[in-house]
């Protein structure tokens, strides 16, 4: 019980770090993504243990198709919209994947060089 609760700790206090840098940047940049960073960070510089997170992370990758819901039920209301704008939708969505799988498999391959 203690790990996954201390997994929730690091989590959470990574969040609270990427919003308190989002609030102090002069410009919008959301501050779940910073936290992302900063958990990285403490990974990183070994300030962080990937076996202190994993049992708490494990549990969100779980149950994350259930947090996927109330956006899910919130769509509906404009579904009148996303019918009007369904091409624009399709081809960023399109787009976008193809433009993240190429920007991570180029980065990775910078990471990881073949011998």
């Amino acid at each position: 019980m203690f790990s996954i609760v201390r997994a929730f700790a690091i989590i959470l206090l990574a969040l609270v770090g990427g919003k308190a840098v989002a609030y102090l940047l002069p410009f919008n940049f959301p501050a779940s993504i910073i936290g992302m960073l900063v958990l990285f960070i403490g990974f990183n510089t070994g300030v962080v243990k990937v076996h202190w997170v994993q049992p708490g992370a494990h549990y969100l990758l779980k149950y994350m198709a259930l947090l996927f819901i109330p956006i899910g039920v919130g769509l509906i209301n404009y579904f009148d919209l996303v019918i009007a704008q369904w091409p624009a939708l399709l081809a960023s969505i399109t787009f976008g994947t193809f433009i993240v799988m190429a920007i991570v498999g180029h980065v990775f391959q910078r990471i990881n060089p073949r011998d």
